[in-house]
């Protein structure tokens, strides 16, 4: 061994010099004599290293180029630079050899051993070229329980670059639900000391029968990207396709255990969770026909909502208590172990009569597939207390369901005094609003006394009227243009903002004519804003006429 190798060993066992960390990765471990290989050293270091120190690579390779880039990557929601140094080898002869370990200031990277063959061996082995592309399956239970989750995981491995355009055919099982797990993540793992990016895809698979289940092979195709031709420097890069397989697996689906009882309803899971919410509190007194909503929720680790039991239908009708259940909430979530099912039923609980209800308990079986034995989640019994309008509870003890109670006092004259002054607010409201009809109506001129001039020739209120009362709103807005020309000199726009009313009636009209509204059109409420424009119009005249006679009487002309 020589000095060299010594003291590199040395740095290697010396954790204070070896702060920053140099990892080291190659494209292959096992290449054919003559081909060359791509050693790439990465360092996180906050500071740009220098050139990493080659010389223990001459001894069994030649270098034939290296490249050096500056990236950044994101580590724990941080950016950190990142050095990378990519070197060409090319090996000086068959045989075992080994990547040293190399040092760049104060980091180190760890020894790598590659296989180079010869040629003779080459062609006997014909497992030499190592596959670029690939990938893995695997399920999490061999021996799943019928209609019990399944997750299937695929990896597809590549150490070669790809484009953008591969695929992964879908998956369909004979006998078997399969649902995506989410979208495929992307991360990357060294193997054998080779960089691989690995995109990784799940399914969840709920085996609708027993027996042997047989999960297909699903075919991924990709295009690789091919390196230039050497001869020619400005050569275009393409691309290779390239299809493989993932392995087919086979599961032993088991029947429902004998020990689950037959009337339930199979529940296979990792976790159920019954939980319970109420609407008002249901510990404080309530009044006969005020309804008071419960939200059933059962949660399970392994299941879909559809699996998951209605349990409204638990809640049979008590003498004297009446049930309203509403349409079910079913949702889902995804985490590490598949699918979370979720289902909430609502009901509006209405009790007719007075006295303390005993709502029983709710008793839901479920199979445990991580302990293999039978569970139940329950809900424990609760007490409704209801009392009358006039304060008193049912002494009845012969209604079903109803256990008899104590009377209680309560003073009812709150209400009584709360009803007063709202009648009280009522009345003076009514009386406003008769009040203001009333100056609305005086100022209003008569609809009979109005006289439009509709006989005249040429007016677009004759068009306007005919058009409002046929309902035909392209017809009402030309005719309704061209009269509020004549009314005012910035037409329509002015006239429409200068009277709200109109303004109102025209926005409904364009709603109509711009496909914004679902409703037919209707042109009394744009007459009827075009009659008051004219009223408003007339007030006006008669207004500037008295101011006119005043001035006259104040200033005669001689």
């Amino acid at each position: 061994m020589t000095l060299g190798r010594l003291l590199l060993l040395l740095l290697l066992c010396l954790p204070g010099l070896a702060q920053a960390s140099l990892e080291a990765s190659v494209d292959r471990t096992r290449l054919v004599e003559g081909d060359t290989l791509e050693l790439t050293l990465e360092s996180p270091a906050s500071s740009r290293l220098n050139r990493p120190d080659l010389t223990p690579l001459e001894q069994d390779f030649e270098v034939q180029g290296t490249r050096q880039l500056s990236l950044v990557s994101r580590l724990e929601g941080r950016n950190q630079p990142v050095t990378r140094w990519i070197i060409t080898l090319l090996p000086r002869h068959s045989g075992l050899l080994e990547i040293p370990a190399l040092v760049a200031e104060d980091a180190a990277s760890a020894p790598i051993a590659i296989e180079v063959l010869s040629s003779s061996q080459a062609a006997q082995d014909r497992s030499a070229v190592l596959a670029p592309v690939f990938i893995d399956s695997e399920v999490d239970e061999r021996h799943p329980y019928v209609q019990a989750q399944v997750v299937l995981t695929l990896r597809i491995y590549h150490s070669v670059s790809l484009y953008d355009d591969n695929s992964l055919s879908g998956l369909e099982i004979d006998g078997a639900r399969v649902q995506r797990l989410g979208e495929p993540q992307q991360y990357t793992r060294i193997i054998n000391g080779i960089r691989h990016g690995v995109s990784e895809v799940r399914y969840a698979i709920w085996p609708q029968r027993s027996g042997l289940l047989d999960i297909p092979s699903q075919l991924f195709s990709a295009n690789v990207l091919e390196d230039r031709d050497p001869d020619q420097r400005f050569s275009p890069r393409t691309g290779r396709l390239v299809q493989v397989r993932s392995p087919s697996l086979s599961i032993e689906v088991r029947p429902i255990p004998p020990s689950y009882p037959a009337n339930a309803v199979w529940l296979p899971a990792r976790e159920v969770q019954l939980r319970q919410n109420w609407q008002p509190d249901p510990g404080l007194d309530l009044l006969t026909g005020e309804p008071l909503t419960r939200s059933l929720l059962v949660q399970a680790r392994g299941l879909s909502p559809a699996q998951l039991p209605e349990l409204a239908s638990r809640l049979d009708d008590l003498a004297g208590m009446r049930q309203y259940a509403d349409q079910p909430l079913l949702e889902q979530q995804i985490d590490e172990y598949g699918i979370i099912g979720i289902r909430t039923d609502s009901a509006a609980l209405v009790a007719q009569q007075a006295g303390q209800f005993q709502l029983p308990e709710i008793r839901l079986p479920w199979w445990n597939t991580l302990t293999d034995q039978l569970e139940t989640a329950t809900l424990e019994p609760l007490t409704l207390s209801i009392i009358s309008e006039d304060g008193q509870v049912s002494e009845d003890p012969a209604l079903a369901g109803i256990q008899p109670a104590h009377t209680s006092n309560v003073r009812l004259w709150p209400w009584q005094l709360a009803t007063l002054l709202l009648g009280v607010a009522l009345g003076a409201s009514l009386l406003q609003l008769w009040r203001t009809r009333r100056q609305l109506q005086a100022l209003e001129l008569p609809e009979e006394e109005e006289h439009l001039e509709l006989d005249t020739q040429n007016n677009p209120l004759t068009d306007l009227q005919a058009a409002c009362r046929s309902n035909q709103p392209a017809d009402a807005r030309k005719a309704l243009e061209a009269w509020a020309r004549r009314q005012h000199s910035d037409g329509l726009i002015g006239l429409s903002q200068q009277h709200a009313e109109l303004g109102e009636a025209l926005d409904d009209l364009n709603a109509c004519l711009f496909g914004q509204s679902d409703t037919a059109w209707r042109g009394k409420s744009l007459w009827r804003a075009v009659r008051m424009v004219i009223q408003a119009q007339k007030r006006e005249e008669m207004a500037r006429q008295q101011q006119s006679q005043v001035l006259d009487t104040l200033y005669p002309q001689e």
